[in-house]
């Protein structure tokens, strides 16, 4: 692959979707009250987003390709989980449930409120649920062991051990200091993703890359709109940066 083409998959997809989800607007229950007052851009977004995740999923697969460990290689099996789960749930959280509000609208009002609890009970349900959990877990995972694969040798092993004790502290602050939906995080869960970065930066090397891979597994793996997609989206492409130019640089 030429070189131009492999930046362009490597960067342009996490800027996209990341500036993408800046404006993603944040569904509540009811769902219905939630997205129908901004029902059009809301099937657009997400429709975007069906074709955004799947290159993010494939620029991360691009960051790792020609390393031969084996955190490279859990990566880019997590991102072939999530490629496609991730999908899935865009399209049955976000495209599925605007089909469903779009077509509730066009109701009498006494026939829409009858529907608006199945909506509701739509949105929440354990199937859509575990498909955004495994979707997120994956992107963690992938996240995680990308870092341990750009650490140095001498370091790999305590990064490792680190990324598997980040990896169940961000899964507990998520259940714990976030709303379901990622509308509403505490102060404690940020300081908490604080920690975290600040602990990986000081055992990473090199730490730029690697406390930059673990930010993006906590925040894109807690929820992808705003603040903490787009963020996390962002650290993946300065990590991807980095590595891309100053770390080929070093190694010429």
């Amino acid at each position: 692959m030429p070189t131009w083409l492999r930046r362009a998959f490597l960067f342009l997809p996490p800027l996209f979707v990341g500036a993408l989800n800046v404006a993603h607007p944040i569904a509540h229950s009811p769902i219905y009250d939630g997205i129908v007052h901004h029902l059009d851009w809301w099937i657009s977004l997400h429709l975007l987003n069906l074709v955004g995740f799947p290159l993010v999923g494939l620029a991360a697969c691009l960051l790792t390709e020609g390393i031969h460990t084996p955190a490279a290689l859990v990566s880019r099996v997590a991102l072939a989980i999530f490629i496609p789960t991730y999908a899935a749930f865009d399209a049955l959280a976000g495209i599925g449930t605007g089909t469903l509000v779009q077509l509730v609208n066009r109701l009498s009002p006494s026939q829409s409120a009858a529907f608006e609890p199945i909506l509701t009970a739509y949105w929440s349900s354990n199937t859509i649920m575990g498909i955004a959990v495994v979707g997120s877990i994956a992107w963690t995972i992938a996240m995680l062991s990308a870092a341990v694969a750009f650490t140095a040798k001498e370091r790999r092993w305590l990064v490792a051990l680190l990324s598997i004790i980040v990896f169940f502290i961000i899964g507990w602050a998520r259940t714990n200091l976030m709303s379901p939906d990622g509308g509403k995080i505490s102060l404690a869960w940020w300081l908490v993703l604080i920690a975290v970065g600040l602990v990986m930066f000081i055992a990473g090397k090199p730490p730029i890359p690697v406390a930059l891979l673990i930010l993006a597994a906590a925040l894109f793996g807690a929820a992808h709109p705003m603040p903490t997609g787009p963020l996390g989206l962002a650290c993946f492409l300065g990590a991807a940066i980095w590595i891309e130019f100053r770390q080929k640089k070093m190694r010429d």
